[in-house]
């Protein structure tokens, strides 16, 4: 029997894959869609072959809306980009990363920016967004207030949830979700900025009589900017790609006849978001690529108030660890002249 569904977990080679009456079944991908470089997300729309009364075996993938590789996910529809007010402390260049990175990645559906532990600290960002295509909603998965108008918002939607580690995304599920068996950190844990999710899940939620989809994510910081196209990082800023300077591949750096200062000056673009943005731009040229790998002169330690640099050298060609492919093909010429 062929039947559709959606796969909502990924563990080792395992797919698990609900289907339209919330069935679960454990899966295994047919070999010629890995080797036809199909590789699955979570998110996926799958046609899968039954083979017992719980397992079977994904034979297509549908065709995706979008999907993001970092995490890896599919078909979304929008990104909730959970940081926390505090413990750990809000961090604005961080946030932009993340904001910059999705924006990059995602190619259909919006991005919410969720600022949870409201009940702890409470701060203000509305001004610095005011005209970025961002929404700001501001919650505490603890005393749940804002939840109820964030439920309004992921009903009838798959949702991602991103961002650090610690800033309360299985704490937020929870809330949304409380008949769910979600393990939540320790408040120790929380401040060090551990993360308690080990894999990217669906999870289904009620939102008030309407079905939503939450993806969890396992906290990720290392994500890099490197090799990504300077003006499609731009994109990503729209009240920076909205100005018209005297030259249109202008990338508002501050160059000769760039019109930003302009704007910065009548408020239509904040400082924090064009210092945030001139420092993404700086990490995306501190990427340099030598032959087909990469390496960095200047190794960028974000996430902290004062981003820091560490020079490193260029590793000399003779000092270079051969690779496994150079090896074997070293093995193969000592073969053939001992033949």
């Amino acid at each position: 029997m062929t039947i559709n569904g959606k796969i909502t977990k990924i563990l080792a080679n395992f797919y698990y894959v609900q289907d339209s009456e919330n069935k679960t079944w454990e899966c295994f991908a047919r070999a010629r869609l890995l080797k036809e470089g199909k590789l699955l997300f979570v998110g996926d729309d799958v046609k899968i072959e039954t083979s017992t009364q719980t397992q079977g075996v994904i034979v297509d993938v549908l065709e995706r809306k979008n999907k993001i590789d970092k995490p890896p996910v599919a078909n979304i529809d929008q990104v909730l980009v959970i940081f926390s007010t505090t413990e750990p402390e809000f961090d604005l260049y961080n946030l932009d990363r993340y904001l910059s990175y999705i924006s990059y990645e995602l190619i259909e559906g919006s991005i919410r920016i969720c600022l949870n532990k409201i009940d702890l600290k409470e701060i203000n960002i509305d001004d610095i967004y005011k005209s970025s295509n961002f929404d700001i909603s501001y919650i505490s998965a603890l005393t749940k207030k804002g939840i109820s108008e964030l439920t309004g918002y992921i009903a009838d939607k798959t949702s991602v949830l991103a961002g650090p580690s610690g800033v309360g995304k299985s704490s937020l599920i929870k809330a949304l979700a409380p008949n769910l068996n979600i393990k939540i950190g320790s408040m120790s844990s929380i401040k060090t900025g551990k993360h308690e999710t080990r894999n990217v899940q669906l999870l289904q939620v009620n939102c008030n009589g309407s079905p939503g989809y939450l993806i969890d994510t396992p906290g990720f910081t290392q994500f890099s900017f490197a090799a990504m196209d300077p003006y499609k990082v731009l994109s990503t800023f729209k009240e920076l790609s909205n100005i018209e300077c005297e030259f249109s591949n202008c990338l508002h750096d501050g160059h000769e006849g760039c019109k930003v200062h302009e704007a910065i000056k009548s408020g239509l673009i904040s400082d924090s978001r064009y210092e945030n943005y001139l420092k993404i731009l700086e990490e995306l040229k501190s990427e340099v690529v030598y032959g087909t790998k990469q390496e960095s002169k200047v190794k960028t330690v974000s996430g902290a108030k004062d981003t820091k640099t560490k020079t490193l050298p260029k590793i000399k060609q003779q000092l270079r660890a051969k690779s496994r492919k150079k090896e074997k093909q070293e093995l193969l010429s000592i073969e053939e002249v001992e033949e």
